[in-house]
């Protein structure tokens, strides 16, 4: 039964975003676009620049590839939970399809199947594009840690979306946790340039980020092939993470449902 939900969900969603075909047009040449752009940009980054990318195998075009396909994650853990929330209210389903037997976490997960399934896809097109157009190596990948941390990754910023979607469940507009998660990864998480760059205080504050950790061992992986060992404490952060984010979360979200069944707004955007 669980899996007949989920597959529920993913076929309804799956439905509706390849019914727009435009819209996969316009995101492949997002793609594009972004990666041709930091290729053009990574032709101005001198030698200069070698010693604070040394430990990322010294390209600045392979390491903000990486940072900028990679971030897909975050966007989509963060985003995921609270925009099928809305799009359940704005069409007023969302008070009918929680009288149903379907419970909060198949809700939650059910409605993010398919965003993360586009996601991978879209860093997928990423890392090919990069590879067949713009000459990105990736011959030294370790593929098994790269992977382990991708899925703790993933579990993080799940637990972050579900707080959000709490704030959106409470307040409908403004959401204090997207914002402040994606302004510190731009500025601290390494997606764009490496947190070595940072004044002390900063490269402190950097190690409170998730997508500091997920980047940094993402390249260690894909670009220097580390192995499990190398990549021990990027993991063992990203799991203290996941610990932390999904109580907190699933708490949230718990209390914003009650409030709203209480008050007669859970329908309502």
């Amino acid at each position: 039964m669980p899996t007949r939900i989920l597959w529920a969900f993913f076929r309804r969603d799956f439905t509706i975003h390849t019914s727009y075909r435009l819209g996969f047009a316009i995101d492949l040449l997002g793609v594009f676009f972004s990666a041709a752009t930091f290729y053009f940009v990574a032709k101005m980054v001198g030698p200069s620049a070698m010693p604070l990318l040394k430990n990322y195998g010294g390209d600045y075009f392979a390491f903000v590839l990486i940072g900028i396909a990679f971030s897909t994650y975050q966007n989509v853990g963060l985003n995921s939970f609270a925009q099928s929330l809305r799009q359940e209210q704005f069409i007023n389903t969302l008070e009918p399809l929680l009288l149903t037997p379907v419970t909060l976490p198949q809700f939650l997960l059910g409605s993010s199947l398919w965003d993360f399934l586009y996601a991978t896809a879209q860093v997928g097109f990423y890392l090919a594009l990069g590879m067949v157009v713009f000459g990105l190596r990736l011959a030294e990948a370790n593929v098994g840690p790269a992977g382990a941390v991708l899925v703790l990754t993933l579990i993080a910023f799940m637990g972050l979306g579900v707080l959000a979607a709490a704030f959106i469940m409470r307040f409908k507009r403004g959401n204090p946790v997207t914002w402040l998660v994606v302004t510190a990864s731009e500025l601290l998480g390494g997606v764009y340039f490496p947190v070595e760059i940072l004044p002390g205080w900063l490269k402190s504050l950097s190690r409170f980020v998730p997508m500091t950790h997920a980047l940094t061992g993402l390249r260690k992986c894909l670009l220097m092939g580390a192995g499990w060992g190398e990549v021990l404490p990027q993991l063992t952060a990203l799991a203290l993470f996941a610990l932390a984010a999904w109580p907190l979360g699933l708490w949230g979200f718990s209390a914003a449902l009650k409030r709203a069944r209480a008050d007669g707004s859970l329908g309502h955007y």
